[in-house]
């Protein structure tokens, strides 16, 4: 194979070497700066909004400012171009935090909401709390972005940050870079960081946190939830799984090619919401590989390899491994691509065509797992409604693609499949939009952030009620005779919400009549109402 960019010398490494050292006593360390941040927690370090403010913009020049480091970084340990590495990682971020600082003030505002009748004269609020010290631990296959991310909404909520960055055995450069930029820009009572490997990451789940936030595979994440639930602590686990795509008779096969093959290939199939396989109308299939195969050359020429476009997998051991999948299926169903240059962890974008045998394909190696790299399997289907079962048969995935101008189709698929996410007509956008939450479900995973909804995963909503001396009442308490048994009759029957606000009005007719009765109940009467419907 000819020489690459990649197989050249790829320049000095990023940042300088004062970052802070591994960890002789990985355990030692972490009980130690767990301890650190938890007494910072207690003293308020991150409580008010203009901390809050200040640390997001901290994060901010991170990004900014280290945005050259970590792109050269990511080409490094990815083989990713400068504006895939900038707007799949770093800008991601970027638009996370202006969300949080246009925002945060009314995040942080408590929530007026309804009173039952029972507790008349109080008001009822919601107080958004922090937790306290939260636990995140990235991933290598998206470095900045899935360890930075999630350390968005947590700052915005008030807690302070333990970072686990991904393992120097797979993102080395990233990882380093990360903590040089950290130690640099972000304040040490509210950010702390540590590297290293499996090592480090078992001292890092030894500790008690507030939350643990994990990106990774099923298997590190059950032992992420294993240890948690030695301290009931709550968890976010974002996982994967095999996300399918639909393309029906009625798509537009060479929009739909186009995004499937960006989505597809995209940080060389490293990325958890990836189209892990396609199920095509097998009036269009023919068709659809064709414009797929097209696309494939129009992103990335006749020769990806040479392509800077085109990433590398994370070492040579996934290449063997991705190897062994298309050499496990029969060149008559390679559609296109198929190379593999296990020293360079070069693995061509490849289309596999199944036909219409879905137990071949169900078998297939293909099939087996996630994928996790530039290989895409395809299934034809003959009736929709077996390649929606088909998906139901297996786990529920992280997202589910479907491409398609039929709304019965489109609703079909949606109503009778379940999945973290959904896109229709394109793949992975759902991503961008700050207004939809992201997570999984199943084995694909549990908890939701993004927007509002990264405020709200590291935030307790805590009820509070707020009574007056006013409207005590008396039926509430001992002995209960038949008035009072009565009254609570009343206050406490099952009522529609209609009826409620009707009885509440009533209730404030009866107010103003003992006003006009005796002026004496003026001042108190109207310091009640305001109390309630405050």
């Amino acid at each position: 194979m000819p020489s690459s960019p990649r197989g050249r010398s790829r320049g000095k490494s990023p940042g300088k070497p004062k970052a802070t050292k591994k960890a002789v006593n990985p355990e030692a360390e972490v009980s130690s700066i767990v301890a650190d941040l938890r007494r910072n927690f207690d003293n308020g370090v991150n409580s008010s909004y203009e901390a809050r403010i200040t640390n997001l913009e901290a994060l901010r020049t991170v990004l900014v400012k280290g945005k050259a480091q970590l792109c050269e970084a990511l080409r490094k340990d990815l083989g990713k171009c400068e504006v895939e590495s900038y707007y799949t990682e770093m800008n991601l971020c970027e638009h996370e935090i202006q969300h949080m600082v246009d925002h945060l003030k009314s995040y942080m505002a408590p929530e007026v909401v309804g009173t039952d009748l029972l507790n008349i004269g109080g008001t009822s609020r919601i107080y958004p709390d922090p937790l306290g010290v939260v636990c995140v631990i990235g991933a290598w296959n998206y470095p900045v972005q899935l360890t930075l991310m999630p350390c968005v909404g947590a700052i915005a909520a008030g807690n302070v940050c333990f970072i686990k960055v991904p393992s120097d055995k797979y993102t080395n450069h990233t990882s380093r870079a990360l903590a040089e930029l950290c130690e640099e820009h972000l304040d040490r009572s509210v950010f702390r960081l540590v590297e290293g490997a499996r090592e480090m990451t078992q001292a890092v789940l030894q500790e008690r946190y507030d939350k643990i936030f994990f990106t990774g595979g099923c298997f590190v994440g059950k032992m992420v939830a294993e240890a948690a639930a030695k301290h009931l602590t709550p968890t976010v686990l974002e996982l994967g799984g095999k996300s399918p795509v639909f393309v029906t008779e009625s798509a537009d096969l060479t929009i739909a090619a186009r995004r499937i093959c960006w989505g597809a290939f995209m940080n060389c199939g490293q990325t958890c919401v990836r189209p892990d396989y396609c199920m095509v109308d097998e009036k269009v299939a023919s068709k659809f590989f064709e414009e797929v195969e097209k696309s494939c050359k129009q992103f990335y020429t006749e020769s990806p390899e040479t392509s800077e476009f085109f990433g590398r997998v994370i070492n040579e051991r996934a290449a063997e491994r991705l190897s062994g999948i298309i050499n496990d299926t029969p060149k008559s169903k390679i559609c296109f691509g198929g190379e593999v240059d296990v020293k360079d962890k070069f693995v061509a974008p490849t289309l596999l065509d199944f036909g219409t045998d879905f137990a071949g394909f169900k078998r297939s190696a293909a099939m087996a797992d996630e994928i996790f790299g530039p290989i895409l399997p395809a299934v034809r289907y003959t009736n929709l409604q077996d390649a929606i079962d088909f998906v139901n048969e297996n786990e529920k995935p992280l997202s589910c693609y479907l491409f398609t101008t039929n709304s019965a189709d489109r609703e079909a698929i949606l109503t009778k499949t379940t999945a973290g996410s959904a896109n229709v007509n394109d793949v992975m956008m759902h991503m961008c939009n700050p207004n939809l939450p992201f997570g999984g479900v199943g084995k694909s995973g549990m908890g939701r952030y993004h927007g509002k909804f990264s405020f709200d995963c590291f935030t307790h909503y805590k009820s509070v009620l707020f009574k007056s001396n006013f409207g005590d009442v008396w039926a509430r308490y001992p002995p209960y005779d038949s008035l009072k048994v009565t009254a609570l009759g009343v206050v406490q029957s099952t009522k529609p919400g209609w009826a409620f606000d009707l009885l509440k009005f009533v209730l404030i007719l009866a107010v103003f009549a003992a006003i006009r009765t005796d002026g004496r109940f003026a001042g108190f009467a109207h310091k009640a109402i305001s109390f309630m419907f405050e």
